[in-house]
């Protein structure tokens, strides 16, 4: 990749994220025919990531577990709570939006968190402690939430172990290989190339991740963009809310907490829950699996600022 190709896409990733969700919409046959190849995608996007964490950042937090901990109860239990008692009184009991917004905050943290911290500039170490634990927590938590709201949703446990121990194991092994090969001084020095190679594998794993959403939108056109408002304001209100409840950690913890408040990993949600286009609940969680591509683009500006913000008070 030139030097200037790749400023190209670095300088344009959020954008271009966007563009690879809006292209699974629009070629409904490529979303389904890349479908199988998503988890290796997403291995070879986490995998990359982690070249670009540093392994004292990644220790540092292992060895100072709190603030993980605490961002991980907060997304876990916290979220989750806060939208049911802020919605339920205002919303219907069988309200789809009710439940829907419920299930989302429910949802564990999207395993490639630490892919957007690295291009949004929150703490990738951080969100790659917290994502793990989340997922593992997924087949009994996501379940337990959805009966509680009266839905059945569908998670097996032995796959989401098996997928989550070949990206967690498949990723670090990747990483660790790499840096035994290249050599970690050459890989620091790789760094713009190996963001714009995750730009662009995040922007291929869009496309697969639209598999049955493009159909939903073309069935419900309107009632889909209702959806995707609410998601967006969803996704938006709980990154402020995360930022907020975490302002007195240091920024980048704080915009880590606020990045995976909202950032959840809605392909497992919208497996659990089945054929999206056959339920308003549904078509809402599909709206929700498109603004995780969309929402970038619009974060980004303020993520700037408040990392400036937080380095000028330095």
């Amino acid at each position: 990749m030139s030097g200037a190709a790749g400023a190209w896409i670095r300088r344009r990733g959020m954008a271009l994220i966007a563009a690879g969700a809006a292209l699974g919409i629009a070629v409904p046959a490529l979303a389904e025919a890349l479908r199988p190849l998503l988890l290796w995608m997403s291995l070879g996007t986490m995998a990359l990531a982690l070249l670009r964490v540093e392994p004292a950042a990644l220790s540092g937090v292992l060895r100072r577990p709190g603030l993980a901990l605490l961002v991980l109860g907060w997304v876990t239990l916290g979220v989750p709570l806060l939208v049911y008692a802020a919605l339920s009184p205002l919303l219907p009991a069988d309200s789809p939006f009710l439940a829907a917004a419920v299930l989302i905050a429910a949802t564990p943290s999207v395993m490639s968190a630490a892919v957007f911290a690295i291009l949004l500039g929150a703490d990738a170490a951080l969100l790659t402690v917290v994502a793990i634990p989340s997922n593992a927590l997924a087949p009994a938590w996501l379940p337990a939430t959805a009966a509680f709201m009266g839905v059945t949703a569908q998670v097996d446990p032995w796959a989401m172990a098996l997928r989550l121990a070949v990206l967690v194991g498949g990723s670090f092994g990747l990483a660790a290989l790499a840096v035994r090969l290249v050599g970690r001084a050459t890989l620091r020095g790789q760094g713009p190339a190996i963001d714009t190679w995750i730009v662009l594998l995040v922007t291929a794993s869009a496309i697969p991740c639209m598999d049955g959403v493009g159909a939903a939108l073309a069935a419900r056109p309107g009632s889909f963009l209702l959806m995707l408002g609410f998601a967006l304001g969803l996704n938006l209100v709980l990154q402020a809310i995360g930022f907020g409840v975490f302002l007195a950690v240091p920024r980048k913890g704080a915009l880590s907490a606020g990045l995976v408040s909202g950032t959840r990993n809605m392909v497992l949600l919208l497996a659990a829950l089945g054929d999206p286009g056959e339920s308003d609940l549904g078509l809402i969680v599909a709206a929700a699996q498109l603004s995780l591509f969309v929402m970038p683009v619009l974060v980004a500006p303020a993520y700037r600022r408040l990392g400036r913000a937080a380095g000028q008070d330095a």
